[in-house]
C-alpha cells in the first residue's frame, strides 16, 4: 500500500471515530474532503501545502460573498409575493451581481490555482466536488431514511 493511502486510511478511520455533535460532522466533512480531494487530484506533498491555502482561501471568500449578499436576496425571495415590481427589479439587480461575483471568485480562484496545479488537476477538481457533494447526499440521505 502506498504511503498516501496508508495515511487517507488512518485519516478516515481515525475520523470514524467521532461523536455525531454537529461541528464534528463539520470537521469530519472537511477532512473527508482534504483525504478525498488529494487522493482524486493525486497531488504530492508539495502541491499539497501550496494548493490548501489556496482553496481554503477561495471557500472563505465564497462563503463571505453567500453569508454578505446571498442571504439578504434569499429572505426577499421569501417574501416575493409580497414585493412591489420596483422592489423586484432591485432584487433582479442584486441577484445578478450576486452571481457576476460569484463567476469573478471562481476566474480568481481557477487562475490562482494554475500557479499550484495542472489545468487537468484544476478540471478534476472540479470533478471531485461534484462527487464528494453527491456522495455527501448520498450520505445524508441514507442517513435520514434509516433514521425514520
Amino acid at each position: 500500500m502506498t504511503r498516501k493511502k496508508i495515511i487517507i486510511t488512518l485519516c478516515l478511520l481515525t475520523l470514524s471515530f467521532f461523536v455525531k455533535a454537529q461541528d464534528k460532522d463539520t470537521e469530519q466533512i472537511e477532512q473527508l474532503k482534504i483525504a478525498f480531494f488529494t487522493e482524486k487530484l493525486n497531488l504530492s506533498a508539495k502541491e499539497a501545502v501550496r494548493f490548501w491555502p489556496v482553496y481554503n482561501k477561495h471557500n472563505k471568500r465564497y462563503e463571505e460573498l453567500r453569508k454578505n449578499k446571498w442571504s439578504n436576496i434569499k429572505s426577499k425571495l421569501e417574501k416575493i409575493e409580497t414585493l412591489s415590481q420596483k422592489e423586484a427589479e432591485v432584487l433582479l439587480d442584486d441577484y445578478l451581481a450576486y452571481k457576476q461575483a460569484r463567476v469573478g471568485l471562481r476566474e480568481d480562484f481557477v487562475n490562482n490555482l494554475k500557479a499550484v496545479i495542472t489545468s487537468k488537476q484544476i478540471m478534476m477538481l472540479k470533478k471531485a466536488e461534484y462527487d464528494f457533494n453527491k456522495k455527501l447526499l448520498k450520505q445524508y440521505q441514507s442517513d435520514k431514511s434509516s433514521n425514520e
